[in-house]
């Protein structure tokens, strides 16, 4: 029995390990802080464990142990077959409670009760599923064949598809299916090995199988006489010779990786030839494992010293080599390939998200930061604007309650009451140093006083301000009180310079530049608020703004967390990041690598700059297989439209 259930958790692990690692990274971040790995061992979602369970439960059924695999291929069939609907209904529910949201793939929940519901009407047919499959696997083929019969005789058409392969003469043999194959398996055992290209000495040759199989068939035609490839397998080769092509000119995957896939064409081919289902089955497990290929290669630079060392390039390498070397007739190599590789993609990818994780959350924590500091110069200003204040005022702001409106919004938020409290005090602390003749004003001003007092000695306590200078200050500062209250007036307000318009103008300053790094100045230092910016950084305020239907920047405005770019230097020099987050709130972009660290950040309009200069390319990253078909279908439809 346990072989029956190790083969049931093994297909499944496979078939939805993309679905699995989602869940177990949800589950990992629900219980961040009991610190407890979420995995096969301890995850009830986990196909282990449901499969275990049915194996405890199955035990009071008193059967013989054929009866009891039948027991078990109806629970594969109808439990473990159909369990994507179970791991996408929990993503989606956990999703939607705002567990990792922007994870890649995650189902929405109306798609899965949708699904469900028509998953339940086809699993009354299942039976004649597998002969349906194969028939529509056989007429796209066919129409993939009618489609180049259109246009084979076209001029304009690549040399690729005209012609016969072999002798052109009226009594030529056809070879059979299993000769060419043979013929590729030997074109197979001369691929280059790949050691070329983690050695940055790459190429990029395109493979003539057209022109390849017609030598071979010339140098035996004095043995075996004329011969030439039927055409159904002509058409083979053609198709998997343009999908390759389109492969190798992408401009989406570093040169390295375009140059160990462009190897696996031979292998491919005579896939192709075996299983047509290649070409419309988008599940085929060669097609996907392409398709893992070139995802995991999409962020990958093209430096031979780094890609010497990266364990995903060495991984990619090592698959390819596989195919190469261990690819006969068996396509179940393609399926244990696959899974290979998406376990260790599963590996890495959570390596590298935990760094992510990191890195946005201090990211976000600096933009906060950085509003918090926004937020503080422009209450101070808007306070000061027009006002002429004492110089300890001046002071008591800049170098210590600054520093309190910076905690309570951070700690409690700008629409709390604790906020309202700090710029209350900023307004009852102006009021206690402006003079006024009317009674009842210094009356009220007499009981506010202590309280604005106590109000400055605990906010400037709450920020760890310096108590010997903190004692100067409101010692100076309640003699000034002491003068408006009785009705004198106060130095501040002879013909001496003012400083809080000093103060104003460095803060307006200062507000202007807040597109850059602000950086907190020494409490305990006199002086205005010292903002600069990093030598990376270019401020909004420098950048030519764009019109709202600029192309750069509706491009720029789209691009979703997640989206992989190459960032172009002066030097030509070539790096690929990944859009990890965008804080809205300070709009920032943050970029990380493939293993999750920060090398890059930007704003909507420096992005559009950017793309505008071609200074960024944004890079696609969806199905490689699946965008080369639909290219080459494309292209034929255009050149059989064109020649109607």
């Amino acid at each position: 029995m346990n072989v029956a259930l190790e083969g049931m958790v093994s297909k499944a692990k496979s078939k939805f390990a993309e679905r699995i690692y989602q869940i177990n990274t949800r589950m990992e971040a629900v219980l961040v802080h009991a610190h407890i790995k979420v995995n096969e061992r301890n995850n009830p979602f986990h196909p282990q464990q449901v499969c275990e369970a049915f194996n405890s439960a199955s035990q009071i059924v008193q059967c013989d142990i054929k009866k009891r695999l039948v027991l078990y291929k109806l629970f594969d069939k109808f439990v473990i077959s159909e369990y994507d609907v179970v791991l996408d209904t929990a993503n989606a529910v956990l999703a939607d409670a705002g567990v990792l949201p922007d994870l890649k793939g995650t189902p929405k929940l109306a798609s899965i009760r949708r699904r469900s519901k028509e998953s339940t009407t086809e699993d009354q047919k299942a039976e004649p599923q597998e002969s349906a499959a194969k028939q529509a696997a056989n007429e796209f083929f066919t129409q993939l064949q009618t489609l180049l019969a259109s246009v084979r005789n076209v001029p304009t058409v690549t040399d690729m598809v005209t012609g016969p392969i072999g002798s052109a003469a009226e009594n030529a043999r056809e070879m059979s299916n299993a000769e060419l194959f043979d013929m590729l398996s030997r074109l197979q055992q001369v691929q280059p090995q790949g050691e070329d290209v983690i050695s940055g000495n790459v190429s990029l040759p395109k493979v003539n199988v057209r022109g390849v199989v017609s030598n071979l068939l010339r140098q035996r035609e004095t043995k075996q006489g004329p011969e030439r490839v039927g055409q159904t397998d002509s058409d083979v080769i053609n198709l998997v010779s343009m999908l390759f092509d389109f492969i190798l000119d992408d401009d989406n995957l570093p040169v390295p990786v375009k140059a160990l896939l462009g190897r696996l064409q031979i292998p491919y081919l005579k896939l192709a030839i075996q299983d047509y289902s290649f070409f419309s089955r988008g599940g085929h497990p060669a097609r996907k494992l392409l398709n893992e290929l070139a995802r995991a290669g999409i962020g990958l630079n093209e430096d031979a010293d780094h890609l010497k060392k990266d364990m995903v390039f060495k991984k990619i390498q090592s698959t390819a080599q596989r195919i190469l070397t261990e690819y006969e007739k068996e396509a179940v190599l393609f399926d244990e390939l696959l899974h290979d590789f998406s376990q260790f993609m599963q590996t890495e990818v959570r390596r590298s998200q935990m760094i992510e994780q990191r890195t946005k959350a201090a990211e976000e924590g600096k933009a906060k930061a950085q509003l918090a500091e926004k937020t503080a110069l422009e209450t101070v200003r808007q306070r000061l604007d027009g006002k002429t204040v004492p110089e300890v005022v001046v002071r008591l702001l800049t170098d210590g309650w600054m520093g309190v409106l910076k905690l309570v919004f951070l700690k409690y938020g700008p629409e709390s009451n604790n906020w309202l409290g700090a710029v209350k005090t900023i307004d009852h602390l102006l009021l206690s140093v402006a003079p006024t003749e009317d009674d009842a004003a210094r009356k009220k001003l007499f009981n506010i006083v202590p309280i604005l007092l106590k109000n400055l000695r605990q906010g400037l306590n709450s920020v760890s301000f310096n108590p010997f200078v903190m004692g100067e200050m409101l010692t100076e500062l309640e003699q000034l009180q002491m003068q408006v209250l009785r009705g004198e007036t106060p130095e501040h307000l002879d013909n001496r310079k003012d400083p809080a318009k000093d103060l104003v103008a460095a803060v307006t300053e200062d507000m202007e530049r807040m597109g850059a790094s602000p950086v907190i100045p020494d409490r305990n230092k006199v002086s205005r608020l010292d903002i600069t910016r990093t030598p990376s950084a270019i401020p909004d305020s420098e950048l030519a703004a764009l019109p709202d239907d600029d192309p750069y920047l509706q491009q720029a405005k789209k691009v979703n967390v997640g989206a992989w770019m190459e960032f172009r230097g002066d030097n030509g020099a070539k790096t690929r990041s990944k859009l990890a987050a965008h804080i809205k709130s300070a709009d920032k972009m943050i970029f990380v690598n493939r293993t999750g660290v920060k090398i890059d950040e930007k704003t909507t309009l420096g992005l559009a700059h950017a793309l505008k200069k071609g200074e960024v390319l944004i890079l696609e990253d969806s199905q490689l297989f699946d965008r080369a078909l639909q290219n080459v279908i494309g292209n034929l439809r255009k050149v059989k439209e064109a020649n109607l």
